[in-house]
């Protein structure tokens, strides 16, 4: 009852905090997603992506419905991210949600032997989160992983008092990115259950050495003759930001729907 009541006031304190940001509107969400980030021990490495497959190969099989999909990515440090999604986080997606969807399809067995599978593996659950895509913070509604399968995901740590000021800082560099026409689109997410003040920027590019070589930010910026401007931008947001880290990922179709 106690974990009930304290899981209850935190979903509520996550909502209050969401809700007061009067800077972003119902309409400035495009989605939710949740990401969850493992870690696999490293002699298991091919038994949990030959589990992942065999769970792939049956989705397929059964023609699972779009809002089951889900996306794999792959980073540099070899950790697994898994991202599905939801149109509201009522809707976000559970083991149990997809064991009934495969038992209406008929191979509920074959899904629970595959989960059995993955749950005999080592591997640590880095983060589980819910986040909203915000239209304002991002250069496009949504983007082709089979023309841009890499990803460059930064994470900041916003406290309460500076997010109205993140939010400003990132609808400026929006406007920058369009205005320059960068070729590299930006989707940008706030951290929702679980993952308050936490800000997610995911940058996605076809080709690693052009998107830190010749396509980097600065060097784009520097060409276009906005350097000093975006280097101001990002100065902002990293003084509002406790803390900033990146994941570098690449797509592992076969991993995921």
């Amino acid at each position: 009852m106690l974990k009930t009541s304290i899981v209850c006031l935190f979903a509520a304190f996550n909502a209050i905090m969401l809700h007061g940001q009067k800077s972003i509107q119902p309409g400035d969400i495009e989605i939710h997603s949740q990401l969850t980030l493992l870690t696999i021990s490293p002699d298991e490495v091919s038994d949990f992506e030959r589990d992942m497959s065999a769970l792939s190969e049956l989705s397929k099989q059964v023609e699972l419905e779009e809002q089951f999909d889900w996306l794999t990515y792959k980073s540099d440090l070899g950790q697994y991210l898994i991202v599905n999604f939801s149109s509201a986080i009522s809707d976000a997606l559970t083991i149990d949600g997809y064991r009934k969807e495969f038992r209406r399809k008929g191979v509920g067995k074959a899904f629970d032997t595959i989960v059995d599978a993955l749950l005999q593996r080592t591997i640590s659950i880095d983060k589980n989160h819910l986040i909203q895509m915000l239209l304002p913070w991002s250069t496009v509604r949504e983007i082709s992983v089979s023309e841009f399968p890499l990803a460059t995901m930064v994470e900041h740590q916003i406290p309460t008092k500076n997010i109205e000021e993140f939010d400003g800082a990132m609808r400026k560099l929006v406007a920058l990115l369009k205005k320059v026409e960068y070729p590299y689109p930006l989707e940008s997410n706030r951290g929702s259950l679980g993952a308050y003040g936490t800000m997610t920027l995911v940058w996605f590019y076809d080709d690693r050495d052009a998107y830190f070589g010749n396509n980097n930010l600065l060097n784009w910026m520097a060409r276009k003759g906005n350097q000093e401007e975006f280097q101001a931008l990002m100065e902002t947001i990293e003084g509002l930001s406790l803390s900033s880290k990146a994941y570098h990922f690449s797509y592992q179709k076969q991993l995921g729907y």
